[in-house]
């Protein structure tokens, strides 16, 4: 899978980050050069799409989509840090599909384990989830002004976590929760089989479904899809599908 990191900011003199009890801008460099590093380690590509020289802030922003877009990633991740009075704390991540906020939940599930207050997921109209042409998701990692969050954060255990949250990583003991999911069909789509089950299944091995809700036992994000786990084998002689995220998405319930 490839993805597109961008590092907010960074790119002086017309696009710097907030100034808190720490610079945002060398935040959101820690952060992504560990991301980086990370997602080569697990077999990945990451582009680096940050801007280094610009002649306005609508400039560093299109380089950023531009090379998001020209080198095809599969997902864009802007990293970027808050700052608001001192006092508000945590982490909310902004996305504007359905496919991206998947992606964002699966994110923001993994920072809010490092102790960090959820601010939830977020549509906004940012440049850069509205110019690029994949899902895409802006971090806001948690506030740079914060005594609560710098005390709390790490820029390796924030890679990791965001790490974790995009390629679908999970300890066997966040299986064992009691977590319940709802795969809510918008868009009439079909059930798809994995590359490996597909080798084995005919071409009738694609499932129509209809717009409605079910239940399922598991779910996990995968390059524009999700995985599902299906609590019979009704569906196609077969309990695990991929659906597409675009025509879906999942309601966790406790």
């Amino acid at each position: 899978m490839k993805f597109g990191i961008d590092m907010g900011h960074n790119c002086p003199p017309h696009d710097t980050g907030a100034t808190g009890i720490k610079q945002e801008d060398i935040l959101t460099k820690a952060v992504g050069t560990h991301l980086i590093q990370k997602l080569k380690a697990a077999g990945h590509t990451a582009i680096d799409c940050t801007a280094t020289s610009a002649s306005s802030v609508t400039d560093s922003l299109r380089q950023r989509t531009n090379k998001a877009n020209t080198n095809n990633v599969n997902v864009f991740v802007s990293i970027h840090f808050n700052k608001f009075n001192g006092t508000a704390n945590g982490t909310e991540i902004f996305a504007i599909s359905n496919a991206s906020k998947g992606i964002a939940q699966s994110v923001l599930k993994e920072i809010v384990k490092l102790g960090f207050n959820s601010r939830g997921v977020k549509n906004a109209g940012f440049f850069v989830l509205k110019n690029t042409q994949m899902p895409a998701i802006l971090i806001e990692c948690c506030f740079c002004d914060s005594t609560t969050d710098m005390d709390r954060f790490d820029a390796e255990k924030m890679a990791e976590a965001i790490k974790d949250g995009l390629i679908g990583e999970s300890t066997d003991e966040e299986h064992k929760s009691d977590k319940k999911y709802v795969l809510e069909i918008t868009t009439k789509t079909v059930l798809k089989p994995s590359t490996e089950q597909a080798s084995d299944l005919p071409k009738e091995s694609l499932i129509d479904i209809e717009p409605g809700d079910y239940p399922v036992l598991d779910v996990r994000f995968e390059e524009n899809h999700y995985w599902v786990k299906w609590p019979d084998k009704t569906k196609g002689n077969r309990d695990e599908h991929f659906v597409f995220a675009g025509h879906s998405k999942v309601i966790e319930k406790d």
